[in-house]
């Protein structure tokens, strides 16, 4: 009987070893390299990489709509401002109303706002993308003058000013971004 016991005892554990080696081999294999990503995670980051270029070139065309303003309201000319390349709809029709306003009344400026815009909102799912970018653009460095270089009145101190401006892009996002319309709230200061 004795026998028989230690005969027992050895194969329970030659089981038991097998159930170790089996259960090590089931864990995860640690080779040095990274666990391939899921195909959500991998969908995430590509929906944060989009997101992100959308802001960026959000960005990029109101920063250009207010390089060709600048231009044109400082040279009082609109030749290579390029503001198509940056704005559309009625932002363009506004900066160029105010231009032509400006013309006819021989008032220009000098002097670039102070510009910090933030995208605070951005729809990339749409087959027409947007983004909403809003700003406290500074104009108390900007002198405005008569076209004869005479100036006839100096901003505000403290002229700061909340925009909001709406920009998109064609459908399916091609084309580029542009600025198609923006808001100023006069009754604020930011």
């Amino acid at each position: 009987m004795a026998r028989g016991r230690k005969a027992g005892l050895m194969a329970c554990s030659g089981m038991a070893v097998c159930l170790l080696v089996l259960a090590a081999g089931c864990g995860a294999k640690d080779d040095g390299k990274p666990a391939e990503p899921t195909a959500s995670a991998t969908k995430d980051d590509g929906a944060k990489k989009k997101r992100a270029a959308a802001e960026r070139d959000a960005l990029a065309a109101y920063r250009g709509m207010w390089e060709a303003q600048t231009k044109a309201y400082s040279t009082g000319s609109m030749k290579d401002v390029k503001l198509g390349e940056y704005t559309t709809g009625d932002a363009a029709a506004m900066i160029v109303e105010g231009f032509t306003y400006y013309q006819k009344t021989g008032i220009a400026f000098t002097g670039p706002p102070v510009i910090s815009p933030k995208v605070t909102a951005v729809d990339v799912d749409s087959s027409v993308h947007t983004a909403t970018i809003s700003d406290c653009v500074d104009v108390t460095g900007i002198v405005v003058r008569r076209a004869t270089g005479k100036p006839i009145a100096g901003a505000k101190e403290d002229d700061r000013r909340p925009w909001t401006a709406k920009a998109t892009t064609a459908k399916d996002g091609k084309g580029g971004w542009r600025i198609v319309d923006y808001t100023i709230d006069k009754d604020r200061t930011c």
